[in-house]
């Protein structure tokens, strides 16, 4: 499925939008995929923005798990409406229930000081098999609407490891094909796929238990600071600063083949044991 067709909304009403339907032939996404329904969720409030506003920031939290053989629905609220910056609040719904909760923030084009961290030492992704053929997870029909996202998770041996982080991952994505110029579109496609191996890097040093584990996006925090186009290499510097009590937090740092920080994510997601797992010595 094609990301402008899974970002397209229907205006049924002022303020009010519907998402299309994916429905997965069956496997590991047996509920809508998050991404799904926070890019939806952004675009339904860009549409209710000046194009003179750019959307620098968004917060959201999953409240239910949706479901992916139904349409959402999107109500936005305008919060704000100012000189420089401008703020919506988005509510998904799907069969009566909020789903996904979102406030987005929009700034004009204004400068200021300007500094950035250096972009990770990273192997290439030219010499890293995509994630399709390198995990059979990836293989199952339930990642079919993946197929247009070149993915490539660097090998853990190859990830150059920070003395003091907990658990690091690096992975290199873009979009197959060229996507229109509108920089909106990459942003919200940016959106969608920022969801799909986040949470990944609080399981890297827990290979034997990752099988018990129930997992699920809970937040989800974007920064957008510098122009960038989805279908050319990013680098998703991946860490998970902590986990306990059935949570991780999560962090991500994404950069474009000249060094660039271009935006950066926190997530914190479910990572609880399965009610029939207990670890040993417990």
């Amino acid at each position: 499925m094609a990301i402008e067709e899974i970002l397209d909304l229907e205006q049924i009403e002022v303020n009010i939008y519907r998402g299309g339907v994916f429905s997965p032939e069956s496997g590991f996404l047996q509920r809508t995929f998050g991404g799904h329904v926070a890019g939806q969720s952004l675009v339904s409030a860009v549409r209710t923005v000046d194009p003179r506003f750019q959307v620098h920031s968004l917060h959201g939290y999953f409240l239910r798990g949706g479901d992916a053989r139904a349409p959402s629905v999107y109500s936005v609220e305008r919060l704000r409406d100012g000189g420089s910056f401008c703020t919506r609040r988005v509510t998904a719904i799907q069969h009566g229930e909020t789903i996904f909760s979102m406030s987005a923030s929009f700034q004009t084009d204004q400068s200021g000081i300007e500094h950035q961290d250096a972009m990770p030492a990273a192997p290439p992704p030219d010499d890293i098999p995509d994630f399709k053929s390198a995990s059979k997870v990836f293989d199952d029909a339930g990642f079919r609407q993946f197929d247009e996202w070149d993915v490539r998770i660097v090998p853990r041996d190859q990830v150059p490891l920070l003395p003091g982080k907990a658990s690091q991952q690096q992975v290199w994505f873009r979009h197959r094909d060229p996507l229109p110029d509108d920089p909106v579109l990459h942003i919200c496609a940016l959106a969608y796929l920022s969801d799909l191996t986040l949470l990944g890097s609080a399981q890297v040093n827990h290979p034997d238990e990752r099988k018990h584990l129930m997992i699920a996006s809970l937040d989800h925090a974007m920064w957008f600071m510098r122009p960038f186009r989805a279908d050319e290499w990013l680098l998703y510097d991946q860490s998970s600063p902590s986990a306990c009590g059935g949570r991780a937090l999560t962090q991500g740092k994404l950069f474009n083949r000249y060094g660039e920080m271009v935006a950066a994510v926190m997530q914190e997601g479910l990572t609880r044991f399965k009610r029939d797992y207990s670890p040993a010595g417990e």
